[in-house]
Order: C-alpha cells, then sequence, then structure tokens
C-alpha cells in the first residue's frame, strides 16, 4: 500500500512521456514536410517559380483587395479541411497513417509558400511570410499537430462499431471526450483565421 502513489505517480508519467513522444513525432513530420517544400523550390527554382508564381500572385492580390469578413470566412474554411478529415479518420482502425499525413503536408504547404516569396521577392517575401503567413500558421499549426495527435489516439481504440447502443460506458465517455477537444481545436482555427484576416488587412497592400 505505501508504494501505491510511487506506482501511480511513475504510470502519469509513463503516460505522459508517451503524448509527449507522439507530439515530438508530429512535429518533426512538419518540419520535414516544410524542408521538402522549400528544397523542391530550391533545386527546381526556375520551373516551380514560373509554376507557383501566377498562382500565388492572383492569391496575394486578391486578399489585398477583399473585404476582412471574406478574408476570415475564406481562411476559416480552408484550415477546417485538414481538421474535419483528422476528426473524420479518427472514427477508423486504420486512419493513423491519414493523421500522420497532415502535418507534414501542412510543412509542405509553408515550405513552398515561404521559400516561393524568399526566392522571388527577397527581404520583401521574408517580410511577407513574417506579417501574413508565419502569424496564422503558427496557430493553425499548432491546432493540427493537436488534432492529429487526438485523432491517432482516437483511432487506436480499434472502435469495431460507429452505433451509440453499442459502445460501453467506456468508449461513450471516450467519445464525448474526442467531441470536445476537436470543439476546442477548431477555436483554434477560429483564432488563425481571425489573426489572418487582421495580419491582411493591415500589411497584404504593403506588401504587394
Amino acid at each position: 500500500m505505501l508504494h501505491a502513489p510511487k506506482i501511480r505517480q511513475k504510470a502519469f508519467f509513463s503516460i505522459y512521456l508517451k503524448k509527449f513522444n507522439l507530439i515530438k513525432v508530429l512535429f518533426a513530420l512538419f518540419v520535414l514536410g516544410m524542408i521538402y517544400g522549400a528544397a523542391l523550390i530550391g533545386l527546381n527554382q526556375d520551373e516551380a517559380l514560373a509554376q507557383l508564381g501566377g498562382v500565388m500572385q492572383r492569391f496575394i492580390s486578391k486578399r489585398a483587395e477583399q473585404s476582412v469578413i471574406i478574408t476570415l470566412i475564406s481562411s476559416f474554411s480552408s484550415s477546417m479541411v485538414l481538421i474535419t478529415i483528422l476528426f473524420l479518420v479518427g472514427f477508423f482502425s486504420i486512419g493513423q497513417p491519414i493523421a500522420l499525413f497532415i502535418p507534414a503536408f501542412q510543412g509542405l504547404g509553408v515550405g513552398l509558400s515561404t521559400a516561393y516569396l524568399y526566392s522571388s521577392r527577397g527581404v520583401g517575401g521574408v517580410l511577407f511570410c513574417l506579417l501574413l503567413i508565419l502569424p496564422s500558421a503558427f496557430i493553425s499549426t499548432f491546432a493540427l499537430i493537436l488534432g492529429s495527435r487526438e485523432s491517432i489516439r482516437f483511432s487506436s481504440k480499434n472502435l469495431k462499431t460507429l452505433f451509440p447502443q453499442k459502445f460501453n460506458q467506456n468508449m461513450k465517455g471516450e467519445l464525448g471526450l474526442y467531441l470536445k477537444r476537436f470543439a476546442a481545436l477548431t477555436f483554434f482555427q477560429a483564432i488563425s483565421a481571425i489573426v489572418d484576416a487582421v495580419c491582411t488587412f493591415l500589411f497584404a497592400r504593403f506588401l504587394l
């Protein structure tokens, strides 16, 4: 009996360590995706710039001209696509590979856009990234990494059915917690969209 608190404490730290290691893996996948995206621009600079140039210029010009509300809605809806995918794949026992891929995909997009802006605009591109891309991308990426962790954990529960009447009591509790956590992640994505809209309104016109 005297050793029970120590055993519980050890179990707690063991669970915490596993969670922390998963976060590190997901963050590493994001960084690898970002490096790969930047390398695509660096290794195939002329071809990549030609392909991305027109698309990015139209995107930037459109962002500078549209209203704050339109930017907010557009940013929120686009960021929610990946969160929604993570939420859905959590219900499948084979969803872990998709959940692992999402941070890498996010990193690829950030790497491509930042490397393109730096290669094509130099110092102006760096300012554009710092003021318009990275503030909202930081929040959005944080939410996606947490969402990936929750999706992987829930997927690993080996759900056999999605019918609520067949859930055991423990699974009902897990589902409730899963829904609450993704509701919180949706809130983070809303904050990311607000930051994106405000930064675009304040700085986009000066960086075109």
